[in-house]
């Protein structure tokens, strides 16, 4: 299947006449700078609960879907993280890039927006974005200023634990792999 190149220019709809903007599949748009939504982020953190960032990244893998024509699974991974790169670099979520560790998966985030002290909400939508695309449930835990370790959602405290403990990326990457050593 040839998988169509990203295309920006076709991504937003702006109708001046009705103050609105829509994305190509419909979906109201809104534009906020990330002075506005860093307090947003930082309360959902405080509160704990990233329910909305997390789904947020859902409905950003529904647009990734939906610029690859169809299923993810159909896709090349270089089609599916070259969309996923551009999509979130549209939103202004910053550059995408992933890393193999092994047999683990790291997700880095240059030029991410400053939104919370520790990532927590960027790692969410991370995680949303992941698992529609994976269609299964991940998780991403923040391991640095922009790296994040992608999980299964079961061993993210633990993984999030050692890491506020000081353990660096390639110690976490060996828990993961001997995690009765750990």
């Amino acid at each position: 299947m040839a998988i169509p190149p990203f295309d920006p220019g076709d991504f937003f709809h702006i109708d001046l006449a009705h103050g609105a903007m829509n994305t190509r599949g419909g979906q109201r748009v809104l534009v906020l700078s990330d002075t506005v939504v860093a307090p947003l982020v930082s309360a959902a953190v405080q509160n704990g609960d990233l329910t909305a960032l997390r789904e947020l990244g859902r409905v950003v893998g529904a647009h990734v879907e939906s610029s690859l024509g169809g299923s993810p699974r159909a896709a090349s991974a270089e089609d599916v993280l070259g969309h996923a790169r551009a999509a979130l670099a549209l939103f202004g979520w910053g550059r995408l890039c992933f890393e193999r560790w092994g047999e683990a998966l790291v997700a880095s985030l240059s030029g991410l927006p400053r939104l919370d002290e520790d990532h927590l909400g960027v790692a969410a939508l991370l995680g949303g974005l992941v698992s529609a695309l994976a269609e299964a449930e991940v998780a991403c835990v923040p391991v640095g200023d922009d790296r994040f370790l992608v999980v299964d959602p079961s061993v993210a405290e633990q993984i999030w634990t050692w890491s506020r403990e000081g353990a660096d990326l390639a110690t976490l990457v060996a828990h993961l792999a001997a995690p009765e050593a750990a």
